[in-house]
């Protein structure tokens, strides 16, 4: 099987039909549609629509990519990945040579192969006449640009003659988005931005830039004629309009694109109904974001998981999840407070930096008392690990081993202080456990009989969830129903067996 491909196509209309091809590819399937012209511009906006949404669902694996720019004579096809294998539909049997010799990075001599598609219909083309100008903008988060982002910017390519800017929406925008945390770093999509634009059309100038509020260069440029956007960010359009006459400046004319249905046959229910990036999010969670890195520092079995995650996030619920697939579990908070049991000698270490009247009557550790002092306040806190934490690992490593000694292949170390103490070091892979800190704000006020103030407070002294997962090969998020929770144990599980199968 070839990795990527490049499909001629007779008409506009059956770009679409087309799509059985990608069988022939396994990454990225590009689609050129001969004598592509001005003519036929309301029909290839159809086109565009109809091929990203339909692989979504016929070939949702396959990077597919609809070239906008037209075939002219005597000029080659340029791709920015190197093509393996050149497809035709069949009504372009007799230019085969011809349409091989104008690929430009055709890596090897396949033979060309035909696509039937004598059966399909053609699309009807739109009476809606597509409107071109000189400079378009649009923008939005493209993460892991997916076939929703696809459609975006090539409609607003299309309606390009000249220059496209597109905004890409920094850090102190994404916040709001559902598992923001997971969203890749600003760089990356840019390039993903530019490497598919260039792609579709590298006739155009492209300006993709950070942005850091929904104007971005909209605001006070005078030569932008047209602005994109999808049915959720009409409001984003308006806004940009009034900052625009409020400058001064004549108002935008705005293409709306529609958003395009998540036809995934996997999607599960917690799932949003539209292509969106928040889906792909949410598919990662308990896939393995990085391989994990060989420990020279630990014994090879057993094969030790430290699990991290903030106060109410729901990591010991993830534990318990994990034990039933046969992990043990070492729980350092457990440990920590079978450590301040009357008569150990954590307990007088204790009332003498701390104060007695944290020592309760019966000799243990008053741990609300002792929370009272350390939160929000970082020095005692800080003062407070340094007594504790060694005492903590070193009980949590002798269970370790007595546990792989009892026959356990798999050991999950789990701590609230994983990330802070930089337990992961001691461990085979890292997985974090996070939610939404309003919800943790929630669940934290109900569980601990705490107030608002006092459960941002306990909240806002941990590491937060993009710390939390900074390290991480693996991240769940209990935030979603049972069922989705449970697929999140059940892939990492199946990775995780996958994976010992293969350890000596």
């Amino acid at each position: 099987m070839a990795k990527n491909g490049l499909l001629f196509v007779s008409s506009a209309a059956k770009a679409s039909a087309c799509l059985k091809s990608s069988k022939y590819v396994n990454k990225m399937l590009y689609i050129k549609v001969k004598g592509t012209s001005q003519s036929l511009l309301p029909v290839m906006s159809k086109q565009i629509i109809e091929v990203y949404s339909k692989a979504s669902s016929q070939c949702s694996k396959i990077d597919v990519r609809l070239i906008l720019k037209p075939l002219e004579t005597q000029s080659a096809v340029k791709t920015n990945h190197p093509i393996d294998l050149v497809l035709y539909d069949n009504e372009l049997s007799k230019e085969v040579e011809v349409l091989k010799k104008s690929v430009a990075a055709l890596k090897t001599d396949q033979i060309p192969k035909g696509i039937d598609v004598s059966n399909s219909i053609d699309s009807q083309v739109s009476d809606e006449p597509v409107k071109r100008y000189e400079y378009v903008a649009l923008g939005g988060t493209f993460d892991r640009l997916h076939n929703g982002h696809k459609i975006l910017l090539s409609e607003a390519a299309l309606r390009t003659t000249k220059h496209l800017t597109v905004g890409v929406t920094d850090v102190n925008m994404i916040q709001s988005k559902k598992l923001w945390e997971l969203i890749e770093p600003v760089e990356k999509r840019i390039k993903a931005v530019l490497d598919f634009l260039t792609d579709i059309n590298p006739g155009l100038e492209y300006h993709v830039v950070p942005i850091q509020d929904i104007y971005g260069p909209t605001k006070d440029d005078p030569r932008f004629e047209m602005l994109v956007v999808s049915e959720e960010t009409v409001r984003g359009g308006v806004m940009v309009n009034e900052k625009r006459r409020e400058n001064g400046l004549p108002p935008l004319d705005t293409h709306v694109i529609s958003l395009a249905p998540d036809s995934n046959p996997n999607r599960a229910q917690d799932e949003e109904e539209k292509l969106s990036s928040s889906n792909q999010r949410m598919r990662l969670l308990g896939t393995m974001l990085k391989p994990p890195s060989p420990n020279p520092n630990i014994p090879t079995w057993p094969y030790v998981i430290g699990l991290a995650g903030g106060i109410a996030s729901g990591k010991s619920n993830i534990a318990e999840k994990l034990k039933a697939k046969g992990a043990a579990i070492v729980n350092c908070d457990v440990i920590a407070h079978e450590l301040y049991k009357p008569g150990l000698p954590l307990n007088s270490t204790l009332a003498h930096t701390f104060g007695k009247h944290i020592i309760t009557e019966t000799g243990e550790v008053d741990r609300k008392k002792l929370g009272s002092i350390v939160f929000g306040d970082q020095t005692q806190l800080e003062k407070l690990n340094s007594i504790i934490w060694p005492a903590i690992i070193a009980e949590a490593e002798n269970r370790i081993r007595a546990l792989g000694q009892d026959g356990y292949k798999v050991v999950v170390m789990e701590a609230a202080v994983m990330v802070r103490a930089k337990w992961y070091s001691r461990c085979h892979q890292l997985w974090a456990v996070i939610i939404p800190p309003a919800e943790a704000v929630k669940r934290l006020q109900k569980r601990n009989a705490l107030t608002e103030e006092e459960a941002k407070q306990r909240i806002a002294s941990q590491p937060s969830n993009a710390e939390q997962i900074e390290h991480a090969n693996i991240v769940f998020s209990p935030f979603w129903s049972y069922e989705y929770t449970q697929a999140q144990i059940d892939r990492a599980w199946d990775s995780l067996e996958e994976l010992l199968r293969h350890r000596k």
